[in-house]
């Protein structure tokens, strides 16, 4: 029992150090004070003290050597899909980094020399034969470069892959063939937007959230088409018997 005292003893000063750590280059990269403390959940007054007191250099070279005996937990589910191979280490991913920009290059490339971009699948190989084609402009040219910008900013701090948390945004592959492809969630509110429904006409509306699924099950999102996918209109209407939400 005092050895698991002392233990979990020395796992809290591990955590407080890797906090103070990454609050001082959370400081360091431009965060308010106010904004670091909203996100690790403390005071300001105590931030601007750990910061203050924080030398950033013997803590990045005390979690060095921390790293490289496995600290902290892997924190990388794992994606494991060939349409996102590389992976497993740094060096993989970094391979996989210049593979996009070697892809951002060509449709610039494409960009320059016709009217019309070329077109991007949002879904990863292994969903064939569905595919779901995007246009490869010049917008999101930009937001690949920019997340391969992050990602590659992550890996620069990092020395082994279980320190990476911007590896993936979720378990299911395709979730982060989209992040990787600059491609966010469909939004409701905006997909009524575009179609320009009408947020009073409740019929439009539940009709509006079957094609928003349908659109969602195309892209890969969901796993549930529109015919099976929650739809909260038809589910008030179900109860109510009519239109009325």
């Amino acid at each position: 029992m005092l050895a698991r005292v002392t233990r979990a003893a020395w796992r809290l000063e591990q955590a407080e150090r890797e906090r103070a750590w990454a609050l001082a280059a959370a400081k360091t990269e431009g965060a308010s004070i106010r904004e670091i403390a909203t996100a690790a959940g403390l005071s300001s007054s105590r931030v601007h003290q750990v910061v203050t007191d924080a030398d950033i250099d013997a803590l990045d070279t005390a979690l060095g050597a921390l790293r490289s005996a496995g600290w902290p937990a892997p924190e990388d589910p794992g994606v494991d899909d060939g349409d996102l191979a590389g992976r497993a280490d740094i060096a993989g991913r970094l391979d996989d980094e210049v593979e996009w920009i070697r892809q951002c290059a060509d449709w610039l490339e494409h960009l320059d020399r016709e009217p019309y971009p070329t077109v991007v699948n949002l879904r990863p190989e292994s969903d064939w034969p569905r595919r779901f084609q995007v246009a490869a402009d010049l917008s999101r040219v930009v937001a690949i470069l920019r997340r391969i910008a992050y990602d590659i900013h992550e890996l620069a701090r990092s020395r082994r892959i279980e320190d990476l948390d911007q590896a993936a945004v979720a378990e299911d592959p395709r979730a982060e063939r989209r992040r990787r492809a600059a491609e966010p969630a469909l939004d409701f509110i905006a997909f009524c937007r575009r179609r320009k429904v009408p947020h009073q006409s409740t019929p439009q509306l539940e009709r509006a959230y079957d094609a928003w699924n349908a659109e969602r099950y195309e892209r890969g999102e969901t796993d549930r088409g529109s015919w099976e996918a929650y739809n909260p209109v038809r589910e008030a209407r179900n109860r109510s018997g009519n239109w009325t939400l």
